[in-house]
């Protein structure tokens, strides 16, 4: 399966660390970067965040659950970067923090 660009960058905008310098859901910035289509992205983004967070804690550390969590979430959607993914891990990692 080949990368799909638009929704990898949605989830980096979705979940960003800007302006805060934590990570959260920012439906706002992705109504503001993607217009009328944020409207279609959304409940994807949403259900990969929920996925994510869904996933028990692996491991003897936050560092090497979150790892884990990774690789699952990308084996299942092949279709993210690694770009997206790190923004998912890191959402994972402060969220369980």
């Amino acid at each position: 399966m080949s990368v799909d660009d638009l929704l990898s960058r949605a989830v980096r905008v979705f979940v960003t660390r800007e302006p805060h310098g934590f990570p959260r859901p920012d439906p706002g910035g992705l109504e503001e970067e993607f217009g009328d289509a944020a409207a279609g992205l959304r409940p994807r983004l949403e259900a990969l965040v929920t996925e994510m967070m869904e996933l028990p804690l692996q491991g003897e550390d936050l560092v090497a659950g979150t790892r884990a969590a990774e690789v699952t979430v990308s084996v299942r959607h092949p279709e993210l970067d690694p770009d997206a993914m790190a923004a998912l891990g890191f959402y994972h990692s402060y969220c369980w923090r």
